[in-house]
């Protein structure tokens, strides 16, 4: 998988939970600069060696993570959606 594609992914999740936790801590979000945030949640999670070994077991190529997000994204929607906030 590459850096960018790492990144966009990571960016994804946040943006996806980034209003609900905005809205309980407006100050802090108006603090937080959300590019560097994804990026330095990106070198974390990169540099992770149980992250690099988890893509390796799971033999994950850029195809199949992008699949693995869509679903992870449909099942966010579907608890959304039963759980309401």
């Amino acid at each position: 998988m590459t850096p960018h594609n790492l990144q966009e992914l990571i960016r994804d999740k946040i943006d996806g939970q980034w209003s609900d936790w905005s809205a309980r801590h407006p100050h802090l979000a108006a603090a937080i600069d959300r590019i560097r945030l994804v990026e330095s949640t990106t070198a974390l999670l990169r540099d992770d060696p149980e992250y690099i070994q988890a893509m390796r077991a799971a033999d994950l190529d850029e195809v199949k993570l992008a699949a693995a997000a869509d679903i992870l994204d449909r099942i966010n929607k579907a608890i959304k959606y039963a759980l309401p906030l």
